[in-house]
């Protein structure tokens, strides 16, 4: 891709197709947005690379439960865990343990998925490899008949004016065609060429560590293991090697990650590797190496996610360590913020400080999240490592008991994050009405379902069926939680500006405590725009904050 400078003006094409927005980018946060923005009455136009079909391995394993709630608003949370490639016979787990014929040191049982889903969520986590993950949004967006996705093709380049941005891309064919769009949104990856072209820079922590990362098919693995099937396996032994063993599917396919790389090997080398995976197993085996090598771990962000007309989302945005699984899930994130306010400016209804704040509030997010990975990073399993735990008798017992206490104490939170994955707050944010209350503290692990402004609003299921979620309208909602809230000038405000907003009644269900409101203001992506105990005086100002204006 050419490396033009931004903001250098182009004379518009206006004999060029004209569209509202393109996506450079075709994975899980390029089509979510895609799903977003259709949801909302805009067709976007998608350019991906690979052919249709095409499928990346070995990536992400887990759709958490915040991601999932946005999956149900897009209608494929359903689809997601029928394409999951690892059936219901392999358990959900993270387990810590010597090696595959020898002793479980401890076990976060359900870690990655939950039988039903949890009162305060819509929707529970799926543990779905990379490879029924993508299926999963290829699907969804190829059959939408709003949305225009352009497999076999890639973006070569881009300048914007004050009215749009006239991009350049290769067709199928190989053949190059220019068009026109409103914006321009770059979801292409950690190393996306928009951003490039862009100039920026990320900042942060570069190379936090660099691992070695092998795509592996050994069929033979789980009839020879003896300690009983898991989806993630950590291994703690006297090798002291920081090594991991993920499930991709039913058929002997496996993720084997050593974060960091063994001192002193090259992380490019298998056969090297394929001696560590053996000494870890605990035995050998026949296996094939797809793909793999070495990966370099990075924690960046961007310092705007917004250049003009054209965005920044996902990978291309910032990056993450690994170790919290939360990579593709706050890409989500993006996606869903991002996408309800461009369909909100696009539709007439959105102001001018919408999409300003798409970055200030997903950087707010983001850079906790990220520093809390990045002290998972710190702590591996050789750093729970004693001497004996191998050992068989009542010895090794005491220790593996010792080591697997330490274990669940100190990497719960890091695998049974709810805290994370549902509590990040958009505090300060310009498009959320403070209350004057204090912020409730922020929490990795543990839970509290909280409506501070900015944050996602409480859950509760409203029936066997419904959640609450699935009551909302796809603009604003006005929850009305307790008697006596006058909505007349909420719903007079919205029709004068064009917002589309719903309300909803569930008095009836005992919310005003649950939101220590008696009425609440609920964005198109779920969180608290504003709550209080009665109608504000001016519903317009409300409204107008909300919505940027």
């Amino acid at each position: 891709m050419t490396q033009p400078t931004a903001p250098q003006p182009a004379a518009p094409q206006h004999d060029a197709p004209q569209h509202d927005v393109v996506i450079a980018g075709g994975g899980p946060i390029g089509l979510g947005l895609a799903l977003e923005l259709a949801r909302h009455g805009v067709r976007p136009v998608v350019l991906e690379q690979r052919p249709y079909g095409t499928l990346h391995p070995a990536r992400t394993n887990l759709t958490n439960l915040r991601s999932m709630e946005h999956l149900r608003r897009w209608g494929i949370a359903d689809a997601l865990r029928a394409n999951d490639p690892i059936g219901p016979e392999r358990a959900r787990s993270v387990t810590w343990l010597t090696t595959l014929n020898g002793h479980i040191v401890a076990d976060l049982a359900g870690a990655f998925a939950f039988a039903d889903p949890l009162p305060f969520t819509s929707d529970r986590a799926e543990f779905a490899p990379n490879a029924g993950i993508e299926r999963t949004f290829q699907d969804a967006a190829v059959k939408h008949p709003g949305i225009d996705v352009r497999f076999s093709s890639a973006l070569e380049s881009f300048t914007q004016d004050d009215d749009g941005v006239t991009f350049t891309y290769t067709d199928p064919s190989g053949a190059a065609r220019t068009e026109r769009a409103k914006y321009l949104v770059g979801a292409d990856g950690s190393r996306s060429a928009v951003r490039q072209a862009l100039g920026v820079r990320m900042t942060g922590h570069p190379d936090l560590v660099e691992a070695s990362i092998w795509y592996i098919h050994a069929p033979e693995i789980a009839a020879r293991a003896t300690v009983g099937s898991s989806s993630f396996y950590h291994f703690i032994n006297e090798h002291g090697d920081p090594a991991l063993l993920i499930a991709q599917d039913d058929e002997g396919r496996y993720m084997f990650c050593v974060l960091p790389g063994v001192e002193g090997v090259d992380a490019d080398d298998w056969d090297a590797y394929r001696e560590i995976l053996f000494r870890n197993v605990g035995f050998e085996f026949p296996v094939e190496k797809i793909n793999g090598g070495r990966v370099r771990v990075h924690s960046l962000i961007a310092p705007h996610f917004d250049h003009g007309r054209v965005f920044l989302a996902g990978d291309a945005a910032h990056l993450i360590s690994p170790m919290g699984g939360f990579g593709m899930n706050i890409g989500v994130g993006d996606s869903a913020d991002l996408g309800w306010k461009l369909a909100a400016v696009l539709r007439g209804w959105g102001g001018p400080r919408l999409l300003e704040s798409y970055g200030i509030e997903r950087s707010t997010a983001i850079t906790w999240i990220q520093q809390e990975c990045i002290d998972n990073t710190a702590m591996l399993a050789p750093q729970f490592l004693e001497p004996g735990i191998s050992a068989d008798g009542p010895e090794g017992e005491a220790v593996r008991a010792r080591v697997g206490a330490r274990i669940m104490d100190v990497k719960s939170k890091e695998y049974a994050s709810i805290g994370a994955q549902l509590g990040y707050r958009y505090d300060g944010s310009p498009i959320v009405v403070p209350d004057g209350t204090t912020p409730p503290p922020l929490s990795m692990g543990p839970y509290t379902p909280t409506a501070f402004p900015g944050a996602r609003a409480p859950h509760v299921w409203l029936d066997d069926e419904t959640s609450l979620y699935d009551a909302f309208g796809p603009g604003f909602t006005l929850l009305v939680l307790g008697d006596g809230v006058e909505t007349a000038g909420f719903e007079a405000a919205a029709r004068e500006r064009g917002v589309p907003l719903t309300v909803l009644d569930v008095t009836a269900h005992g919310l005003s405590g649950l939101y220590e409101a008696n009425a609440a203001l609920i964005r198109p992506d779920q969180h608290v725009a504003w709550r209080g105990t009665a109608a504000p005086a001016d519903a317009g100002a409300v409204l107008d904050i909300a919505r940027g204006a």
